[in-house]
């Protein structure tokens, strides 16, 4: 049974959302990561695909082509993420749809497809580790989970790139974080992409570090899956696109 994992990356260029808001007009699309098992005690082939062009619609139009063509090529059974309920699978929609309006392309229809068996391993690992969930949490941190699970999910440090000193000043912490993407580094990557400096070093660092990255999000929820009880958890955790939003 053909397993793929699914996480995407944001940025906020036109304004840093509004505190604990999840509305789409406040995102725009930077990657997808990828990866995928035809058996769970496989090596998972992984997959990282990076907007090409700037923030307007057919470049989101692009990504989306590319996820499916990519997702085509395997014999897709199960879909996993982490957390895809609340944001993945509601902001992919949401973009499918805003695209469909104004084209054939159909986006929605091939995201419910898609996400017919969706298994959302967070709300798993909320109610596995139930007791680790502060007050205002539903979901635990994806690094808390792996941790409680002795899954060795590597942080990805920023001293391991070689970037100008002042170029990652407006972050804060040693290892690259969502919040990051989100408020500096998705931004910075599709800026460079838009004005044609892809070949800088010091874009081929930012591409490195994002893809290292996206890479480590995907790379071992397969495990954690598994770990917390693999296909078991498929009845009581699976949220189809039409549970999405």
């Amino acid at each position: 049974m053909g397993t793929l994992v699914l996480d995407i990356e944001t940025a906020s260029p036109f304004g840093e959302p509004p505190a604990n808001s999840n509305e789409t007009e406040h995102y725009e699309w930077v990657a997808v990561s990828l990866a995928y098992v035809d058996e769970l005690d496989e090596t998972p082939e992984v997959e990282v695909l990076f907007r090409r062009g700037d923030w307007a619609d057919a470049h989101t139009t692009d990504l989306f082509e590319r996820l499916f063509e990519w997702c085509d090529d395997r014999a897709v059974d199960r879909v996993l993420t982490y957390n895809g309920t609340w944001f993945d699978g509601k902001h992919l929609l949401n973009w499918a749809e805003e695209i469909d309006a104004s084209t054939d392309h159909e986006f929605q229809q091939h995201l419910q497809t898609l996400f017919e068996n969706h298994v959302d391993v967070a709300l798993a690992a909320a109610d596995e580790y139930a007791e680790e969930l502060w007050e205002d949490q539903y979901i635990l941190p994806d690094w808390k989970a792996y941790d409680l699970a002795g899954i060795d999910n590597a942080s990805v440090w920023y001293d391991d790139y070689d970037f100008p000193d002042v170029y990652l000043s407006e972050i804060d912490g040693p290892a690259v974080q969502g919040k990051h993407v989100g408020k500096v580094l998705g931004a910075r990557y599709v800026e460079n992409v838009s004005v044609g400096i892809e070949t800088t070093s010091v874009h081929r660092e930012l591409t490195r570090l994002l893809e290292d990255y996206c890479r480590s999000d995907v790379a071992d929820l397969i495990e954690l899956y598994d770990t917390l009880g693999g296909p078991a958890l498929d009845e009581t955790y699976r949220r189809s696109a039409r549970e999405i939003r």
